[in-house]
């Protein structure tokens, strides 16, 4: 039995009846008097009348008095110019043409009923989609995770995941194309929100067979006589400002031979011996042929954060963003990043 019709969904277009009366009995409605209208509510007695085959249990089922709901269903009657019912004192059955108008019907109603529900689920944060974007150094233990106690936390939720660079999700969230950013070091930006989720030591990496890889540890004095492969600054601008800030009590720069969009492809570039690079720690727990990792005598460090809009959050979004936070602890406990 279907349950009342939502207060939300009260009119149904003149026109969608109309051309169903056009089509199932050959005519069409009569000409509609000036404020007149089929409403939902009729639509919904009708169904209960159709149901029961009995005006009384169908009012109970209502819960109104059954006086009303006959009075409902003759206007019903009148705006399509059919006879929905067969009445007799005895009984009440369906005309041929009240069968065909509940079997259209019913779908109708239950879509609408489902459309409110989707509807408070998502305002309730139990149900929708979240655009998610992430830097690639994310892409090993922290998405991963967080798809996984999303799904079990949330089922109703579907992640849309975006791999970006930091600039790119910046313009993103700005331009209302992403609802969550996971970046590395990202610029402060007016009107987004930015969280910390995971501070991290950087390394240096290096070609296997290169004559420091045998070292415990690097200094920036020997990293800066190497070149380096590094991101483009547009990219992530605070992540590049942070590898420079490594070499600035040196009074220069360190020389840039190559830019590359992604971990994977920095790593490549290295192990091709095209030059150095530093990454994220986290990194170097990953095995990856002809490139080695060694600590940065300074200690320098990075930051993964997460970044949101400052004003519009919605519930689901919200709920995600609780998830990925809860991960990147756990990640923080597991490794000892702050």
């Amino acid at each position: 039995m279907r349950p009342g019709l939502h207060p939300v969904m009260k009119r149904a277009p003149y026109s969608v009846i109309n051309r169903w009366a056009k089509v199932n009995t050959g005519r069409p409605v009569a000409p509609r008097p000036e404020g007149s209208t089929v409403e939902l509510r009729q639509l919904e007695y009708f169904m209960a009348v159709a149901e029961e085959l009995h005006f009384g249990r169908a009012a109970a089922r209502l819960h109104i008095s059954q006086p009303p709901l006959t009075v409902h269903i003759k206007r019903l009657e009148e705006e399509l110019g059919v006879t929905l019912f067969d009445r007799t004192s005895r009984r009440v059955s369906l005309t041929a043409e009240g069968a065909r108008f509940q079997d259209l019907i019913r779908p109708i109603l239950q879509d609408l009923d489902e459309a409110v529900e989707d509807i408070r689920e998502i305002k309730a944060g139990r149900r929708g989609r979240v655009r998610v974007g992430f830097v690639s150094s994310a892409s090993y233990e922290l998405i991963p995770t967080s798809v996984r106690d999303v799904r079990l936390q949330h089922p109703g939720i579907q992640l849309d995941l975006q791999p970006m660079a930091t600039g790119e999700q910046v313009e993103a969230l700005l331009e209302n194309r992403l609802d969550i950013g996971i970046m590395r070091d990202a610029p402060l930006q007016s009107g987004l929100q930015f969280t910390t989720l995971l501070t991290e030591q950087m390394v240096a990496v290096l070609p296997s067979n290169h004559g420091l890889a045998s070292k415990k540890e690097v200094s920036p004095e020997e990293l800066i006589k190497l070149p380096l492969v590094l991101f483009p600054y547009q990219s992530m601008p605070g992540y590049v400002t942070n590898i420079m800030e490594i070499f600035h009590h040196l009074g220069h720069p360190p020389r840039v031979v190559q830019r590359a969009v992604n971990q994977e492809n920095v790593m490549g570039l290295v192990a091709a011996g095209v030059g150095a690079s530093i990454l994220p720690a986290s990194f170097s727990s990953f095995s990856f042929p002809g490139v080695v990792t060694l600590p940065i005598t300074s200690r320098p460090t990075t930051r993964l954060e997460l970044v949101t809009d400052q004003q519009e959050v919605t519930a689901n979004t919200a709920a995600v963003a609780a998830v990925i936070s809860e991960g990147a602890a756990r990640i923080s406990r597991k490794t000892g990043a702050n």
